[in-house]
């Protein structure tokens, strides 16, 4: 979690913030009745992702030539041959790729169903266009250009549904996906995949920022808060400067971060309350305890240098001063541990919103294993 040994104040308010935060940032897989985490890793690693590749990778060849009938109908015999082209590899990677890697059952009921129904599409599109396409001469004669042309605009519908809705079937089947099959086949899902790298990527520079922000919370905080609670006094002099040196940075630096990913699609609700927090109550803490310092030093300095006339009198302003070091070192105390616990909680969330997006990508784009 950190880049620096945590203190054990740290350690018990980072278990405790990742018990409460973690049910948000990371949404528990639920598999059936006698199948092991170890039974779905493999599966998973073995068959499903690898299923969900080939999928990807034929849905993929044929986007490239999803044109209207029209367009097929009418394009130039050099677009005609590079569509055909197209169609031939997609329908090689069916049988040499996707075909063998629904042969093996699942162990996970939904799944299983699923694989079963994806095999009895698998025929139906086989012998309706697969084995047309085969029959078909692969040198293309000028009287074979306008039946190559219908044949073209059938099989690439056919072709591209059996793929969207088995995919789609497969993919809401699996134990990691929250959505139904229409999600799979919309619009939807490309544009989810694009936006969960860029906001991946996002984190990943968000989280650096902070775990770099440790070591000098720690220098610099940490002495001042201490010093508070033992002092009572209204801090001056280095420590002050150090702290207030990191104060700054952290309200200028951090929040046009935060705001940055805040805005960005792809974010989810519960992160987006989380986020809003942190972006409003960290800045919001860092110039409370700047002002209070401030305007402290400005009311002691000024009650020093009013004169005192009699010994009741310096006393009395002795005592009400050391009333006032103690009520604003004690406001500023709070402060400092509300911006402690909340950094705190941010460093704690954002590896786990990464975990959280790291198996989100997975699913999304299943290019590399979990």
């Amino acid at each position: 979690m950190f880049h620096y040994p945590a203190t054990n104040s740290e350690r018990n308010h980072l278990s405790q913030t990742a018990a409460r935060i973690i049910t948000l940032a990371n949404q528990e897989i639920v598999l059936p009745a006698g199948v092991t985490t170890a039974d779905w890793a493999l599966e998973r690693m073995v068959w499903q992702n690898p299923r969900i590749k080939a999928f990807l990778g034929c849905i993929k060849v044929l986007d490239g030539v999803m044109e209207s009938n029209y367009a097929i109908l009418h394009c130039s015999p050099k677009r005609l041959l590079e569509i055909w082209k197209q169609v031939l590899e997609a329908a090689n990677l069916i049988r040499t790729r996707l075909q063998p890697l629904l042969q093996s059952p699942s162990r996970i009921s939904a799944l299983e169903r699923a694989r079963k129904n994806a095999l009895v599409a698998l025929d139906l599109i086989s012998r309706s266009v697969l084995d047309e396409l085969d029959r078909f001469p692969q040198d293309i004669g000028p009287s074979q250009v306008l039946e190559l042309r219908k044949m073209l605009c059938v099989s690439i519908g056919k072709l591209h549904a059996f793929l969207q809705d088995t995919f789609g079937e497969l993919m809401s089947a699996d134990p990691r996906s929250h959505h139904n099959a229409d999600y799979y086949i919309s619009k939807r899902f490309p544009r989810d995949i694009e936006e969960a790298e860029w906001l991946y990527k996002s984190i990943e520079q968000l989280d650096r920022y902070l775990q770099k922000t440790t070591q000098p919370r720690r220098e610099s905080l940490s002495p001042l808060l201490q010093r508070l609670r033992q002092d009572l006094t209204v801090p001056v002099g280095r420590g002050w400067e150090d702290a207030r040196g990191f104060l700054d940075t952290l309200a200028d630096a951090l929040t046009p971060k935060l705001r940055e990913v805040l805005a960005m699609r792809g974010v989810r609700f519960y992160e987006m309350e989380i986020l809003d927090r942190y972006m409003n109550s960290i800045p919001i803490h860092c110039q409370v305890v700047v002002a209070l310092q401030k305007a402290g030093r400005k009311a002691v300095d000024a009650a020093k240098t009013t004169a005192r006339h009699s010994l009741i009198e310096r006393e009395q302003a002795g005592r009400d001063l050391e009333s006032f070091h103690r009520a604003m070192a004690s406001e500023m105390a709070f402060y400092l541990e509300e911006l402690d616990r909340t950094l705190l909680d941010l460093v704690t969330f954002t590896p786990l919103w990464l975990d959280s997006l790291r198996k989100r990508r997975a699913l999304l784009a299943v290019l590399s294993d979990e």
